[in-house]
């Protein structure tokens, strides 16, 4: 093996490392969102130590926040470094599986996953076929609730009952499905905050 393939093999290493911690990061920063759902109970309280705790927690996830930037930009000049010496690297992944490092359509590493637009909601993004991430959200708030609701109507699943709501109408995955009919989507991958509806024990009981 040439020295330039030596260091070919070693930064390709570094570049899978990188993108696993990235991966990591992505992992923590839902966690911390599905923390900040358990703090709403305190919010608006006056409780000193309550206030220092929420503080606390915000200010954590805004520098967890910073963390991928600071990846990316050391992965880059890595990429610099070795396209200088003609040492271009593919990114090993070692320890872990590429399912931990989220990808965008062409292989570019996705932002961290956008904050619940209330707290406790569910919540996740679509990256569209430019690499664009859309925020998607449960409820009554999301785009494609009305159409939703409407296609649950029309299937019969509010039961018959007026102006009733299918309760189905809420949930980001339907809703998700009512986008994939309006555009024409044959094939789209979501990431949401939850295990899917429907997948948990609780669901099938």
């Amino acid at each position: 093996m040439s020295a330039v393939e030596e260091v070919r093999e070693a930064l390709g290493t570094v570049l899978g490392k990188l993108a696993e911690a990235r991966g990591h990061v992505n992992t923590a920063l839902v966690a911390q969102d599905e923390a900040g759902a358990g703090f709403a109970l305190l919010r608006g309280t006056n409780d000193v130590e309550a206030l220092q705790s929420l503080t606390a927690h915000d200010a954590s996830r805004e520098e967890l926040i910073q963390i991928p930037a600071i990846l990316d930009r050391c992965a880059e000049r890595i990429r610099s470094y070795a396209s200088g010496i003609g040492a271009n690297p593919a990114a090993r992944t070692v320890g872990a599986t590429t399912d931990s490092v989220p990808t965008q359509p062409g292989g570019r590493a996705r932002s961290a996953p956008p904050r619940p637009p209330r707290p406790g909601k569910t919540h996740g993004r679509w990256c569209d076929s430019d690499g664009n991430a859309v925020v998607l959200e449960s409820g009554k708030g999301g785009e494609y609730y009305e159409a939703t609701r409407a296609r649950g109507v029309a299937l019969g699943l509010a039961k018959g009952i007026p102006n009733a709501e299918p309760s189905i109408a809420r949930h980001v995955e339907t809703q998700f499905v009512s986008r994939m009919i309006d555009q024409g989507i044959e094939y789209a991958e979501i990431e949401i905050n939850r295990p899917v509806c429907g997948t948990t024990p609780k669901d099938q009981q």
